[in-house]
């Protein structure tokens, strides 16, 4: 999905960025990442510099460039660069499932490289749900909460904190009522 969402260049420089976080990245590294013309990674760069999505800062003679992760712009695009990830598995699980919903530091753009992607799933197919999972390939440590509706509903009481956390997340989807 992310071939189709993230196709100019100057978008291919961001998605780099913010897929690395906490590091200083040269034009000539962040062109070797994406696979573009030297030209096109210095057309790129500075209009997201001018645009103030990327920084540029100068080190003796070479220019280092990186995100502001408290963007909110910036927090939003990881949100959706999660999203576009957990989509297939999304897909695969629909028919057993009656809501999955991001939650976490992911949800809210704070992840870091080291986060794990929380991700609540409401079923009463556990053992599916859980194979599925276990065939889903993920850069970052899935973290999943499996729950029935019954056990959802208790979490309220149980577990207020923990229930709001999840409320506040992101459904991606959901049954029709």
């Amino acid at each position: 999905m992310q071939n189709v969402v993230v196709t100019t260049n100057s978008q291919k420089a961001l998605n780099f960025l913010i897929q690395n976080p906490g590091k200083q990245w040269t034009a000539n590294e962040v062109q070797k990442g994406i696979k573009i013309s030297k030209a096109g990674i210095n057309v790129a760069l500075r209009k997201l510099v001018k645009e103030k999505l990327v920084f540029r800062e100068k080190r003796a003679k070479i220019f280092l460039y990186f995100v502001d992760h408290s963007n909110p712009v910036i927090k939003q695009l990881k949100v959706l660069q999660t999203i576009m990830i957990l989509q297939p598995l999304i897909v695969k699980i629909k028919g057993c499932s009656e809501k999955t919903v991001l939650f976490g530091s992911c949800a809210r753009g704070e992840n870091l490289p080291d986060s794990d992607v929380d991700l609540f799933v409401l079923t009463n197919a556990k053992e599916e749900i859980k194979r599925y999972l276990g065939k889903f390939s993920l850069r970052k440590k899935l973290q999943p909460i499996i729950r029935s509706p019954l056990q959802f509903s208790e979490m309220e009481t149980k577990e207020p904190v923990f229930f709001e956390e999840i409320v506040r997340g992101i459904t991606l989807w959901e049954t029709k009522a």
